[in-house]
């Protein structure tokens, strides 16, 4: 009778625990991601446009339009722009990708990730930001000449340029312009 009476009392307190500790347990429907935000690139100058352009973003076209954004992909592009026909800037940009957020609760859409919009301006003492305060933009020189611009704004996206000067005579080019004044 005694062993009847606790085989009893645990199979109730077992009942119990279950049902206690599974209403316990929440179930949350994810919403999706949201979309990720597009990445967009473009040339401009401030005085004079570069005697010529060229860079390895197969998504710039030839012949770009100053001032002009195109739709690319985030990663790491070679460029090279001539102030003079024996003077250039050459280096890599590199370009980011916004993510769009997680979802919420209840099948809540994640929020998009905004969209990156770079505009590299050529000039002939290299790129500069016309938005420096805005665009927490930070410049290092290197001992070998070259300098870095890292830069991060809310309603443009961050960036990375690396660049330094060199002359035809100290470096050959790599690339055939996408861009070159007419003579």
């Amino acid at each position: 009778m005694k062993n009847s009476k606790n085989i009893c009392r645990s199979v109730f307190l077992v009942a119990v625990l279950s049902t206690f500790l599974s209403s316990c347990i929440t179930i949350i429907d994810q919403g999706p991601r949201g979309n990720d935000g597009k990445v967009y690139y473009g040339i401009d100058y401030d005085y004079s446009p570069p005697y010529s352009y060229w860079d390895n973003n197969s998504n710039i076209p030839n012949n770009p339009y100053f001032g002009e954004m195109y739709r690319t992909e985030r990663g790491t592009y070679d460029f090279e722009y001539f102030i003079n026909p024996y003077e250039y800037w050459y280096g890599t940009y590199r370009l980011y990708k916004n993510n769009g957020e997680p979802g919420g609760n209840y099948g809540e859409p994640g929020a998009s990730g905004a969209d990156t919009h770079f505009l590299m301006i050529c000039n002939e003492n290299g790129f500069y930001s016309e938005e420096w305060e805005e665009c927490n933009c930070y410049k290092t020189a290197e001992a070998d000449g070259s300098i870095t611009i890292t830069g991060e704004n809310p309603s443009t996206g961050k960036f990375e340029i690396k660049m330094k000067k060199a002359t035809v005579n100290e470096r050959a080019p790599i690339g055939t312009p996408k861009y070159k004044q007419v003579d």
